[in-house]
């Protein structure tokens, strides 16, 4: 209850939560202990101490197969996924999913009031990166028929997993919608760290419809609220220089990017989009050398990473640049490479602009 209450990373969530973990430990019920060790989890990697979060899944790793029921190994897979995602660690994140797939579907996990969500949340986002977005949107599909309609943090949960998604493929009429409904819901009955999250993709969502100055008002609110429960907020500060990009205040955006830069260094998986905003903040600025340092950069970190969606979206970046220094044909070359490799996903604003960049770099 603390957790839906006063956010997963709350002082009196911590507290509540180490002295029930004592207790389980005491009482060698091993089902308590994993339960307990996973709820540990989510304070460290709400509150961004991501290598105490590893140690924890491990701990519950071992727990849950000494425990072995379904519903005790399915909690620590799912708990895996988002911290190998936030590391950079794709395809790791994507064999936690498949492994424990077996394990998802079992009706006790669905009880718990926000497993069953992130887990098809996390592992949403995760194909998305990875340049699966149909993938994506299917278990984006599974994850709202999961959720319990009669649970209102599930479905507040839900629809801010739904909202970033439509943020990802620059749906943000569709992800403004979902937000608002989450912060509806969430503030109704009183879900601190979701009002706090569905105010910065709600922020954003408005910030690229239009509305920057509103935008980044509402990132600064969520932003407020998360630090407020003890969240980390690199992804929001990400969230904030687009948003600020939006509104025309360069130095600002410049600012929030360089400070999400210097606090992200377990963080990898934003790392991408950061650098290469960093690049076109560059060139509005008239600093096309350093752009294209930050584009190359956010390339390689991506490439490592498998994040395909993120190295299409730098790659395109850096594309338009060399095209405009007169090196179309190294653009088109390396646009054509990378846009050869997607399967699918081919109504989405990302791969649609690749194509019409080849077509305008062929021409």
């Amino acid at each position: 209850m603390l957790q839906m209450t006063r956010g997963p990373a709350a002082a009196e969530t911590i507290n509540a939560t180490e002295r029930a973990a004592a207790l389980a430990e005491k009482s060698g019920n091993l089902t308590k202990l994993v339960d307990w060790v996973s709820k540990k989890w989510g304070t460290a990697f709400v509150s961004g101490d991501l290598p105490a979060a590893a140690t924890l899944e491990n701990q519950a790793l071992e727990i849950a197969r000494r425990e072995g029921s379904t519903t005790s190994q399915g909690r620590v897979y799912a708990r895996q996924i988002p911290t190998r995602y936030v590391r950079g660690d794709l395809v790791g994140a994507e064999e936690q999913f498949r492994t424990g797939l077996k394990f998802f579907n079992d009706p006790v996990f669905k009880q718990d009031p926000g497993y069953a969500v992130a887990t098809f949340g996390w592992a949403s986002w995760n194909a998305w990166t990875l340049g699966r977005a149909d993938t994506a949107r299917e278990r984006m599909g599974q994850m709202l028929a999961a959720a319990n309609a009669e649970n209102p943090y599930d479905v507040a949960f839900a629809d801010t997993f739904a909202a970033l998604l439509e943020v990802c493929m620059r749906g943000y009429e569709k992800a403004e919608a979902s937000a608002a409904r989450a912060l509806e819901l969430s503030q109704k009955y009183q879900f601190p760290y979701l009002v706090a999250v569905s105010q910065c993709i709600l922020g954003q969502a408005r910030a690229q419809l239009g509305r920057a100055s509103e935008g980044v008002g509402l990132i600064r609110q969520g932003i407020a609220g998360m630090l407020e429960v003890g969240s980390r907020v690199s992804v929001s500060n990400l969230r904030l220089a687009e948003a600020q990009e939006r509104a025309g205040t360069l130095d600002d955006a410049l600012e929030t990017v360089e400070h999400a830069l210097r606090t992200t260094s377990e963080e990898l998986v934003h790392r991408p989009e950061t650098l290469k905003l960093r690049g076109e903040l560059q060139l509005k600025q008239g600093h096309s050398e350093p752009a294209e340092a930050d584009f190359r950069e956010a390339i390689v970190l991506a490439q490592k990473m498998s994040a395909r969606a993120w190295e299409l979206r730098a790659t395109m970046s850096l594309a338009r640049l060399l095209a405009e220094q007169g090196r179309r044909d190294e653009a088109r070359v390396m646009l054509a490479d990378i846009y050869s490799w997607f399967t699918e996903g081919f109504d989405t604003r990302d791969l649609k602009d690749a194509k019409a960049l080849l077509e305008e770099l062929s021409a």
